[in-house]
């Protein structure tokens, strides 16, 4: 398989971080056990070369694979040639600039959240990948994480009764928008970057459809300091779940980025579901580990998400819901290309294009909403 990766920051290579990108760590995984022949990673400025090399050679160090990657330095759109598949992981405002051209080549495409910041695009790419007959998936990991999936069964098998209402309280560290997404921060806000994986989230574990949203925002802590964008976001969305007797569900999302950066975790993250019969918490940041040390002082890692940790042999491996939500990508994609399933069949179980239409209609309207000082603004969009 040849691989295009799109994009060359945190997510992809660690930038800024001890780590090397939850993306690249996924491809050495899979690299193990089905070599790529080759994969490209693409990025506007030439600088990100050093970062590519970087991650590399620290996964060959600690992982012990060769990963089959080189740098090219990409334009307004992505490399053109024979490639695979391909990652996108870029500013949001930039997903369809950059997602359309590989899609219209045949490229299965695995995009970062959000799909698209407004509706009409998310169409446009889900349309173009049905037309061409290519997988389109959006890199939702919340769907891999286990606690998320015993709360999709609780829901499921009727334990919590009919649901009522969830709360959302997602916040991350003011270092987001001030040093790793400093020059792009303005051109989006923390509920249409962050909050999205929340509302896939709430769609993914109940089915229901979304009605309407109000939101409202706080403004001034990084405008201070030069990015002009919402502190924070709160959202209200009516769900309504399909059927004979309809029933609707409230949820709120309060979604941040202005935690101090020495904070105990990138991201502080809580979910609350009330149905008739019962009560679900899920504590996404406290997972019952804590560590101190003189170095980095207190930490509360989450060793779900993306980590290297020692297999039964010792060998350090690449673990978590974001390397799995990768891994499924491209063994999707495997799966495709050998002829054994087909991107229509994989679109009822998987975050594709069509589903993720869903997020980003919820993100236009609460976008919406804000321009209008927190007035309701239905949601047009067929789940």
């Amino acid at each position: 398989m040849r691989l295009c990766v799109v994009g060359a920051g945190m997510y992809v290579t660690g930038d800024g971080t001890p780590g090397y990108g939850t993306v690249l760590t996924a491809l050495a995984e899979h690299h193990r056990r089905q070599p790529f022949s080759e994969i490209v990673v693409t990025a506007a400025h030439d600088a990100s070369e050093q970062k590519l090399q970087r991650a590399v050679r620290g996964i060959q160090e600690q992982l012990h694979v060769n990963l089959p990657a080189r740098f090219e330095q990409a334009g307004p759109r992505p490399p053109s040639g024979h490639f695979d598949a391909a990652v996108v992981s870029v500013p949001d405002h930039l997903h369809t600039q950059m997602t359309l051209p590989l899609l219209e080549q045949g490229v299965h495409c695995l995009v970062v959240k959000p799909l698209a910041p407004s509706l009409a695009e998310a169409q446009q790419l889900t349309d173009v990948a049905a037309r061409r007959g290519v997988l389109g998936m959006v890199e939702f990991h919340k769907r891999w994480d286990e606690s998320n999936l015993l709360a999709r069964k609780a829901i499921a098998n009727g334990t919590l009764g009919d649901l009522v209402c969830l709360q959302v309280e997602y916040s991350q560290k003011r270092d987001i928008p001030l040093r790793h997404f400093k020059a792009w921060a303005h051109q989006t806000n923390i509920f249409q970057y962050l909050g999205v994986h929340y509302v896939d989230l709430v769609y993914f574990l109940t089915g229901m459809r979304p009605l309407r949203v109000a939101a409202a925002g706080t403004h001034g802590v990084l405008a201070s300091q030069g990015v002009d964008t919402f502190d924070s976001v709160h959202a209200m969305v009516e769900w309504e779940q399909p059927g004979s007797t309809p029933r609707k569900m409230m949820s709120t999302f309060s979604i941040s980025w202005v935690d101090p950066s020495n904070t105990t975790a990138m991201s502080d993250q809580r979910f609350v579901l009330v149905g008739s019969r019962g009560r679900l918490l899920a504590d996404q940041k406290h997972r019952g580990l804590e560590l101190v040390t003189d170095v980095n002082g207190a930490q509360a890692p989450n060793p779900y998400f993306s980590e290297l940790l020692p297999g039964p042999d010792g060998e350090l491996r690449a673990w978590g819901y974001g390397i799995r939500s990768i891994q499924q990508f491209l063994h999707d994609v495997g799966e495709v290309r050998a002829g054994r399933t087909s991107p229509a069949a994989l679109d009822a179980t998987r975050p594709s294009f069509h589903q993720a239409r869903v997020s980003t209609a919820v993100v236009e309207a609460a976008n919406e909403s804000l321009a209008q000082h927190g007035a309701w603004r239905d949601i047009h969009v067929v789940a």
